[in-house]
């Protein structure tokens, strides 16, 4: 059997690993052989032997990892003790394996950064940079403290995207639902009467009564269909390439456009200004900060503006040829350069897009929630109407 071992050496120092043994007692006593103490084991099963050391974190599980880090290193706690007690407090057991994993790694003589690149569903590029600046340059209090900050604006930017899209995504399928309910039971049962009862019935009313019957006859496989379908697009979505043409699509309406293109100068402004406050160079802040925006369009901006750089343009010229910024952004940008004080400046303007995001999202909900319900009377009282000409026409034959 394997276990996850809490080791005492004989030099005082504790070690967490995985060791084998046929139960805990036959692991007690050979540790015991070699002059070492058992603290604390846990049997892995099958299941957990099986189990990956590299597991995703949820944001808010990533962001209350980097606060205890930045609190331990604060306080003067050595990192393979933090690590030690954060396992000891971790529900989950894969995720306590693995981070169990990164302090083994890290009292092996591995940086910080390093031990967290082994585990890249669970760090992305982005935090593995800041870290091992934050090393580099002796500030990884500090650094860990802009990553809890970075971590909870994109908490709460995410809260906010959310929440917006609550009740358009719950108006569409209530509309969705009802339509299907009425032309799978209701419109049916209203054909076969005016079957009986005969008469001349719109084009319009014929093509009704016919998709009609074409719902009902499939309706559970419509309505599979139709989970299916809103599981594949939630599934796609949550890829990049999909979310960056889906993103791409909605810069061009005129409702959202300007939410989307709105947050992704948020996106770069706050990661940029957290690389440079960690001490990354401009053209590698611009390739990471460049990564972290989900709007192609400003992605690309973004790339073309660091290539100037590498080839001896200035931010603010390289900004402005590529036209990433708007203008009285770009004045600030070019005046921060000037004065040395870029972090700074792509701090403060990380603030105003903050606010912005916020604002745009606010107007862009208080135009949706009227164009969602009046779409959705059209859809629904176009189904009505429909019906009750249907039975106009019908009464009208009969009466004839």
């Amino acid at each position: 059997m394997r276990f996850r071992s809490t080791i005492l050496d004989d030099d005082g120092s504790t070690t967490t690993t995985v060791l084998e043994a046929s139960d805990e007692q036959a692991l007690h006593d050979r540790l015991h052989r070699e002059g070492r103490a058992l603290l604390r084991v846990r049997a892995l099963d099958a299941a957990d032997a099986d189990e990956p050391d590299d597991l995703p974190l949820a944001p808010r599980r990533l962001l209350l990892l980097t606060q205890a880090l930045h609190e331990a290193l604060d306080a003067g706690v050595p990192l393979l003790g933090t690590f030690e007690a954060i396992v000891e407090q971790e529900d989950h057991a894969a995720t306590a394996d693995m981070l169990a994993g990164i302090g083994e790694r890290i009292a092996a003589g591995q940086m910080l950064s390093d031990a967290l690149a082994q585990c890249p569903r669970a760090f992305p590029p982005l935090y593995i940079a800041l870290i091992r600046a934050g090393e580099q340059s002796g500030s990884l209090p500090e650094v860990l403290q802009s990553i809890a900050g970075f971590l909870e604006w994109r908490i709460e930017i995410s809260a906010t995207i959310k929440q917006a899209m609550v009740y358009p995504l719950v108006v569409a399928a209530a509309g969705y639902a009802m339509v299907l309910f009425m032309t799978a039971f209701v419109i049916p049962r209203l054909g076969s009467v005016l079957e009986k009862m005969g008469g001349d019935l719109p084009r319009a009313s014929l093509m009704l009564i016919d998709v009609s019957g074409f719902v009902a006859a499939h309706v559970w496989l419509i309505l599979l269909g139709s989970i299916a379908a809103a599981i594949g697009a939630f599934v796609l979505l949550r890829t990049p390439t999909v979310q960056g043409l889906a993103l791409a699509a909605m810069a061009r309406l005129p409702v959202v456009r300007q939410v989307v293109s709105t947050m992704a100068l948020a996106q770069f402004c706050r990661t940029f200004s957290v690389l440079l406050q960690a001490g990354l160079t401009m053209t590698s802040a611009l390739e990471l900060g460049g990564a972290a925006v989900a709007l192609p369009r400003v992605r690309d901006g973004l790339d073309g503006a660091r290539e100037r750089i590498l080839g001896g343009a200035r931010l603010g010229e390289a900004l402005q040829e590529q036209e990433v910024l708007p203008p009285v952004a770009l004045s600030m940008v070019m005046v921060g350069e000037e004065a040395g004080r870029l972090p700074i400046t792509f701090e403060r303007l990380s603030r105003l897009y903050d606010r912005e995001v916020k604002a745009a999202v606010k107007r862009a909900l208080g135009l949706l929630e009227p164009v969602v319900t009046v779409l959705l009377g059209v859809v629904v009282g176009g189904v009505a109407v429909l019906v009750v000409t249907t039975i106009y026409s019908a009464m009208k034959g009969i009466g004839r």
